[in-house]
């Protein structure tokens, strides 16, 4: 069971430390980005500073103080210009003959030639000072550049007599710095931290250094060194993660401190190299080979060219081999445009033909639409003649048959009647015979009957004819039937009228009345009308049968 928990907890932890490494790396990528703003902000502080010196009512003492606070801004950012400042300071020492500050400058200008490598110089320099009288940080510095070049020499020493004798100064030097160094400064925590190293204590070391790194801040020399010194341990340790985490944050405490003299970021830049980041390591050991410049050192220099020559060797032939690809893609690229353009413009033709034809069919279905409403039109007309036609046809029908019944019946009673006038005049009746003649009965009987048959007849046609011809009348001016009535003379005046019989001679012939009577009626009837008197009898016509 713990075998997998274990295998798990592993991975957990590779994966987190890895992903925290990408992250150093982004925040490393962005301060080299922000060099130029970092830059600014020293250069504005530096500027602030020379502004003092060109007053002209400066002493002696307070123009030493002035370049004392641009060696302390150039120290680590321009070899030249510290050395310049500390000249002037080395002139206005012995121009107004202050041994403290000669020492003060003496010292400082030792330790600088020390860190640029030129330690014989250095040496020389540190033998001119007047230990006799030094303060307890004159003192220190003193010592502590002694103790270091010295270390140096050891570092360097080709033969074991020449290193015996550097070791012997070493730690005599070594020895006079702890009998006035205090425990909490940093120099003491740094020899304790290299004596728990030589005597292999590593975890110790490490405790050590961590109570140095809570005592600084990112972006301070002594930061930037003592990160470069746990990324040396773990160096030891080989512990490459951890090693190279140290060594990314020394990088950034250098780029926010505007640190020229450094080395974490061509160390970086050569292990980016190693593993296969070329592209990194070049921006690296560029951003490296700038700060040397600035810083104008040597020694500097020297281990840059070691790094930057394959660099920028291997990133030329990724360059080239990029640029050969880059014109390739452009080339196949452009081929592929034109393909393209092609394609677009056939597509455009097409959809402009489209485009032609769509119109054109649109024309088509509109016409097609047009012609379709009209026989349509057509068609509803034809339903209304076909309408008419049928309604016609069954009212011919209809009055064929009863034309034939009554007439019919009309022959016989004509025959009987003649029957009856023979008998009568057989039998030698003429008085009774004109008396049948003159009482007019037998016409005003035909008359009622022939109006009883013409009601029958036309009302099985046009059943409703009664009621939709009083919805052309206004409500309180219908026509009222007596009771028993099919229809009245006014009515039977307008059925002539649906029947198509509009002339009032023709009609007043049919009914047995004058015209002028049928006229009458006709102007009486359109005068009691809702609708339009003219359009009254069109109307009328238009009464549906059936």
């Amino acid at each position: 069971m713990r075998s997998p928990i274990l295998f798990i907890l592993v991975i957990s932890f590779f994966v987190a430390r890895s992903s925290e490494l990408d992250s150093l790396m982004t925040v490393l990528d962005n301060e080299i980005k922000n060099k130029e703003k970092y830059e600014e902000i020293k250069k504005n502080r530096i500027e602030a500073i020379s502004s003092f010196l060109k007053k002209q009512d400066l002493d002696s003492l307070e123009r030493f103080r002035y370049n004392k606070l641009l060696i302390s801004e150039f120290e680590k950012y321009s070899f030249d210009s510290t050395i310049f400042y500390i000249q002037e300071n080395l002139n206005l020492a012995r121009a107004i003959g202050r041994q403290d500050l000669l020492n003060e400058s003496l010292i400082t200008l030792g330790a600088q030639l020390r860190i640029v490598g030129r330690i014989k110089e250095a040496d020389d320099i540190l033998s001119k000072v007047d230990t006799t009288n030094l303060s307890i940080d004159q003192k220190i510095r003193f010592y502590n550049t002694k103790r270091n070049l010295f270390g140096h020499l050891c570092y360097s020493a080709s033969t074991n007599n020449s290193w015996e004798r550097y070791r012997s100064s070493y730690d005599q030097n070594r020895t006079t710095l702890l009998e006035f160094l205090p425990e909490d400064h940093d120099i003491y925590l740094e020899i304790r931290q290299k004596d728990l190293l030589d005597q292999g204590k590593t975890d110790a070391y490490i405790e050590l250094n961590d109570y140095r790194l809570t005592k600084t801040a990112i972006g301070e020399p002594i930061y930037s060194l003592v990160t470069f010194e746990r990324f040396l341990i773990y160096g030891i340790l080989e512990e490459s993660a951890l090693q190279k985490k140290y060594l990314i944050l020394s990088a950034i405490s250098d780029l926010r401190g505007t640190i020229k003299d450094n080395a974490s970021l061509t160390i970086l830049a050569s292990i980016l190299y190693d593993e296969g980041d070329v592209e990194r390591a070049y921006v690296y050991i560029q951003s490296a080979y700038e700060d040397a410049i600035q810083f104008n050192s040597i020694l500097r220099f020297e281990q840059i060219s070691k790094t930057l020559e394959p660099i920028t060797r291997l990133y030329q032939e990724l360059s080239d081999q990029q640029k050969k690809k880059l014109e390739l893609n452009v080339l196949v690229i452009s081929i592929l445009s034109m393909v393209l353009l092609v394609a677009l413009f056939l597509i455009y033709r097409q959809v402009k033909r489209l485009s032609v034809a769509r119109n054109d069919l649109k024309e088509s279905l509109d016409e097609l639409n047009m012609v379709n409403e009209q026989l349509k039109a057509a068609n509803q007309k034809q339903e209304v003649l076909n309408a008419d036609l049928s309604e016609s046809n069954l009212v011919k029908e209809h009055y064929i048959a009863n034309f034939l019944n009554i007439h019919s019946e009309y022959i016989n009673k004509i025959d009987n009647y003649q029957k009856l006038v023979k008998r009568m005049l057989l039998g030698r009746k003429y008085v009774q015979l004109l008396d049948q003649i003159n009482s007019g009965k037998f016409v005003a009987g035909e008359v009622k009957e022939f109006y009883q048959t013409f009601d029958e007849a036309f009302l099985s046609i046009y059943p409703g004819f009664v009621d939709q011809l009083n919805n052309l009348l206004e409500n309180d001016k219908s026509i009222q039937l007596a009771e028993g009535d099919l229809l009245n003379t006014e009515l039977r005046i307008f059925a002539l009228i649906r029947l198509g019989v509009t002339d009032s001679s023709t009609i007043a012939k049919v009914l047995r009345y004058s015209v002028n009577t049928i006229y009458n009626y006709r102007v009486k009837i359109k005068n009691r009308a809702k609708v339009d008197r003219g359009d009254f009898e069109k109307m009328v016509q238009n009464i549906n049968a059936f």
